[in-house]
């Protein structure tokens, strides 16, 4: 198969173990379960759809960048960790912003760009984007990992990642959940499209990224 075609193809299929962990999540929201998330209890249907394209965008972004810098140096990989935890955060609200509070899409396409500087440049990063930049981490600094080391490494990014944003929306203790139910999710996708091999090597980039060579 094309290298190419190869590693769109993983990519993707991160991203629907995403999907799947982010609709999980939704559902639960949807349904009120184990309760009701502070402020809009009359969620509506779409918000799982919505639910499951946020998580796709967090997995499938952080993984993409990860494995596609494999290839380059330490210093750039590490630099390049805001950016991408940035473009996913805002990419990744877009679908909530417009199903959970029914705004338009306009408003939804540009939801950072409405207040103060501050909020542009930390908003996507607090409203989940550091779910990503976790991830990303994870994926572009460790290029082998089993089973158990996924899970638990795509765990961390869903919990940690969240927990900001569920202490100020409330219940908090919902990071624990929904980003556990996601991290697992987004650890067994990775283990199945990558398995334990150097990442590196399963999307054809440069060997010299274990020494930090370009």
């Amino acid at each position: 198969m094309n290298p190419r075609r190869r590693r769109v193809q993983e990519i993707l299929g991160v991203a629907l173990w995403g999907a799947l962990g982010g609709g999980a999540n939704a559902w639960l929201c949807y349904a009120k379960l184990p309760v009701q998330v502070h402020d809009n209890p009359e969620f509506r249907w779409h918000l799982i759809p919505a639910g499951a394209l946020h998580g796709a965008l967090l997995a499938g972004i952080a993984v993409a960048c990860g494995v596609g810098l494999l290839g380059r140096r330490l210093l750039v990989r590490v630099l390049a960790a805001l950016p991408v935890a940035w473009l996913a955060g805002y990419l990744a609200w877009i679908p909530l912003h417009r199903s959970a509070f029914d705004e338009a899409w306009g408003k939804s396409l540009t939801w950072p760009f409405h207040e103060s500087w501050s909020h542009i440049l930390l908003a996507p990063l607090t409203w989940f984007g550091s779910v990503s930049l976790i991830l990303y981490l994870c994926m572009s600094l460790r290029s082998v990992a089993d089973l158990r080391t996924r899970i638990l490494q795509a765990s961390l990014a869903g919990v940690l990642g969240s927990l900001w944003w569920w202490i100020s929306w409330k219940p908090w203790y919902f990071s624990l959940l929904h980003g556990g139910i996601w991290g697992v999710c987004v650890g067994v996708g990775i283990w199945v499209m990558y398995g334990s091999q150097p990442l590196a090597e399963a999307s054809g980039a440069r060997t010299s990224v274990d020494d930090g060579s370009a």
